[in-house]
């Protein structure tokens, strides 16, 4: 698995999808909603115009790959907590959103963090509850440090095809969409 090389974004729209299905009644419109377990993040970058030569490792980083086929390491630049210690998760199972630990008081609800290579948000904190998005990938019995330190998540491509162009200046642009490799 290869990191996603350090050359910045442009722009970048992160999303959080949920399987889960409504279905309405044609006479009556009262809804049923079916909440089901599916929960994942998907993005799609932009990347800033790039010179021939800082170019070349991006085009060689999506060659190597291979569509769909490899996995990478990404995460938003803006989304870090500097200097934060004390963060933890003591117990949770696996599929869980609400678990059993703490964060320390520089953390707010709606920063990102990183366990074991997967991407989360902090939905709610109270007392030695935490509420979590997605749902926890693996489960958690001992105690474990969240990192909020630039956090990054596992991510493969969205198409077994990646193209970028090129203008008369002899700028490159590439823009490309990616789903969370579960």
């Amino acid at each position: 698995m290869a990191a996603f090389p350090n050359i910045g974004f442009t722009s970048m729209t992160m999303r959080l999808r949920s399987a889960t299905a409504i279905s309405s009644s044609p006479f009556t419109y009262d809804q049923q909603v079916y909440q089901h377990q599916g929960v994942c993040w998907e993005a799609e970058v932009t990347l800033p115009p790039l010179k021939r030569s800082d170019a070349k490792a991006v085009e060689a980083f999506f060659a190597a790959l291979r569509g769909q086929g490899g996995t990478f390491t990404m995460g938003n630049p803006l989304h870090t907590v500097a200097n934060e210690t004390g963060s933890y998760i003591t117990l949770g199972d696996k599929g869980a959103t609400t678990v059993t630990g703490t964060v320390s008081s520089v953390v707010e609800v709606g920063d990102y963090f990183e366990i074991g290579g997967a991407l989360y948000i902090l939905t709610a904190e109270n007392a030695s509850t935490l509420e979590i998005m997605p749902p926890l990938r693996t489960a958690i019995s001992t105690s474990t440090t969240l990192d909020f330190t630039l956090p990054k998540g596992t991510w493969r491509l969205t198409s077994n095809e990646i193209d970028w162009n090129i203008n008369r200046a002899g700028l490159y642009g590439f823009t490309f969409a990616c789903v969370e490799a579960l």
